[in-house]
């Protein structure tokens, strides 16, 4: 069923506290209108509540005109997406709004549009000799996932690709023996830094779709080897 805000404009605000450059966006109408960063993981919970403030403030907005509060669940640095879940689920649970986990794999790949391969994998360093992985084809506009969210080997993960594929991420300067082959493509790593506008929109998109994550069930994901 679909949600009853499907048909107007709505009003959300993207959280992004996974990595060394965290951020928020607000976002109207499928629109970025705002979007503050900030470095350094130590600095996310002293920074996250002001720049939620500040942003308001820009747009205009009063604090209870939020409608879906969105945020990126990783996987990622434990003690930054401890950060951003929790300032999620408190807002969400202040203002009785809704809120959408978004797995940091949909929104790095909203970084990169289709190029000259049909697929796509963005490579996290899951540390151990493991990686964190998705395997997405390109239909049109869209995204189809191809895979689940995967913690693996990346020899197993190299055996696994389509071929054509680009590949990019932080889990591959490790390993580039291993994924330097002649049918994939290497992409510069800036595009698997996640921006919150992408948290923001996907949220939208997810939550009108009619998907929410119920508040006491909302936690950062962690993928078990």
């Amino acid at each position: 069923m679909f949600n009853v805000f499907f048909n107007r404009v709505m009003k959300v605000l993207g959280i992004e506290t996974s990595g060394n450059i965290g951020g928020i966006s607000l976002c109207e109408n499928q629109q970025c209108i705002i979007t503050k960063t900030f470095s350094g993981i130590v600095q996310h919970e002293r920074e996250l509540v002001p720049a939620i403030k500040d942003a308001l403030e820009e747009a205009h907005w009063q604090i209870n005109d939020i409608e879906v509060i969105a945020v990126n669940v990783g996987p990622g640095s434990y003690t930054g997406l401890r950060i951003g879940v929790t300032c999620a689920k408190t807002l969400g649970y202040a203002l009785n709004r809704p809120v959408v986990d978004v797995p940091i794999f949909d929104i790095i790949a909203e970084n990169y549009h289709s190029g000259s391969t049909l697929s796509l994998c963005p490579i996290i360093d899951a540390r151990r000799k493991h990686v964190y992985a998705c395997v997405y084809l390109f239909e049109g506009n869209r995204k189809k996932r191809l895979t689940e969210f995967l913690v693996i080997e990346p020899e197993k993960l190299l055996a696994l690709l389509p071929r054509p594929v680009t590949i990019f991420g932080d889990g591959i300067p490790l390993y580039k023996e291993i994924f330097s082959q002649e049918d994939i493509i290497i992409e510069a790593e800036y595009y698997a830094i996640p921006k919150p506008e992408h948290v923001a929109l996907l949220g939208e998109k997810l939550y009108v779709s009619g998907y929410q994550c119920a508040l006491e069930k909302l936690l950062p994901l962690y993928l078990q080897r």
